[in-house]
């Protein structure tokens, strides 16, 4: 064998290990990578379960069991990374699943995809519409006795203002209680919007006053 012939062996064998070496460094570091990414979404699963279990309590219902049963198939994997894409895609929709259930549990049973507002002008309206027909018909029946004219204008509708708060506060109430993770109820804050009630009642009165004295 000539010395060239050799040189170039050397040669081929010393570029063979380096790129070998490349490789290998290559396989180590997204080893280390995906390995990083496994455990970050085995994290983030751990705290949605948390979530999860800490929803069951508030709401009061039995949490589901996330441990895999044995009939339960293993899913055939094409790449680490396609499964860990997959992992985090399925790790959001179950929190925008878990996300939307408890936004739903929050929401009244009046309306529940109405604003609050629509339903507090619902409710005032109904409220005082009704006070103004029974007004109206108690200044009938009374034949013009001016002497219940004006407690007639003012009081059924502050009436109907507090009656209209009593009913707008069952309304937005929330459809289920909500708890902590100790089992204590927790205080919703629920709109009341009185000062809608107010103005209502106030219109409710200048419609009175005007069909007496203007009619």
């Amino acid at each position: 064998m000539s010395l060239n012939r050799y040189d170039d062996l050397l040669h081929q064998l010393s570029k063979e290990r380096r790129d070998s070496a490349s490789a290998t460094t290559k396989s180590g570091a997204e080893t280390t990578r995906q390995r990083t990414q496994l455990q970050s979404l085995r994290a983030a699963i751990g705290e949605e379960i948390e979530e999860v279990a800490q929803g069951c309590g508030v709401l009061r219902c039995s949490a589901p069991n996330f441990n895999p049963s044995a009939d339960d198939a293993r899913p055939q994997v094409d790449s680490i990374d396609m499964a860990l894409s997959e992992g985090r895609a399925a790790l959001r929709m179950a929190a925008d699943h878990r996300m939307a259930t408890m936004r739903a549990a929050q929401r009244p049973t009046f309306l529940p995809k109405a604003h609050h507002v629509v339903r507090e002008i619902l409710v005032y309206g109904t409220t005082m519409v009704a006070c103004f027909v029974l007004q109206v018909m108690w200044w009938n029946s009374a034949d013009g006795d001016t002497a219940a004219l004006w407690w007639l204008i003012f009081l059924p509708p502050v009436f109907a203002a507090a009656v209209g708060y009593l009913l707008v506060g069952f309304a937005n109430k929330p459809r289920t209680p909500l708890f902590d993770r100790h089992g204590k109820p927790i205080k919703t804050v629920v709109p009341h919007n009185p000062r809608l009630g107010v103005v209502l009642a106030l219109v409710t009165m200048g419609l009175f006053a005007f069909t007496v004295f203007g009619g």
